[in-house]
C-alpha cells in the first residue's frame, strides 16, 4: 500500500473511533459498515469473511456492552452532565489552547465530570465512556490488521 492510502485509512479509522464515541450504538453500527468497507475493498472473497465474522461478531458485542453499561448507567442519571462535560472540554479545545481550553471549560461546564454522589454512581457515570474508547482503539487495531 502506498503512503497515501495508508494516510487515508488511519483517517477513516480515526473516523470510526470517533463515531463509535459520540455516536454510541448507532455510531458502532456506522463503523462496523466502514470496516466491512475497508476489508471488502482489501481483501478477495475467501480472506473477506475470514475477516469479516470477527469483526461483525465483536462489533455485536460491543454493541450489546454497550446497550447493557448504558442502561446501568442511566438509572444513575449522573451521564447527562459527565457527557456533556466531556464534550464541553472537547469543544473547547478545538477552539482555544489547551490551557486555557481547560481553565475556561473548568470555570463554566467543569462540574459535569466530577459528580458528587456515591461511589459506585461515580464509577458507572464513567463506565460507557471507558467502554467507548476501549471499543474506539479497538477498532483501530483491527482495521490496522486488515492491511497486512
Amino acid at each position: 500500500m502506498g503512503f497515501i492510502q495508508l494516510v487515508i485509512l488511519e483517517g477513516v479509522l480515526l473516523l470510526s473511533a470517533g463515531m463509535i464515541f459520540f455516536g454510541g450504538i448507532r455510531g458502532t453500527v456506522v463503523a462496523m459498515a466502514t470496516l466491512s468497507g475497508v476489508n471488502y475493498l482489501t481483501h478477495d472473497a475467501a480472506q473477506f469473511w475470514y475477516w469479516e465474522i470477527p469483526l461483525l461478531v465483536g462489533g455485536c458485542i460491543g454493541i450489546l456492552l454497550l446497550f447493557i453499561v448504558g442502561r446501568i448507567a442511566n438509572k444513575s442519571q449522573i451521564v447527562g452532565g459527565l457527557v456533556g462535560g466531556l464534550t464541553s472540554l472537547v469543544f473547547f479545545g478545538a477552539f482555544v489552547t489547551p490551557i486555557v481550553a481547560i481553565i475556561l471549560w473548568a470555570l463554566v461546564f467543569g462540574m459535569g465530570i466530577i459528580p458528587k454522589s456515591k461511589n459506585s454512581k461515580v464509577i458507572w457515570s464513567f463506565a460507557p465512556t471507558i467502554l467507548r474508547m476501549v471499543m474506539g482503539l479497538g477498532w483501530i487495531i483491527y482495521g490496522n490488521l486488515l492491511t497486512i
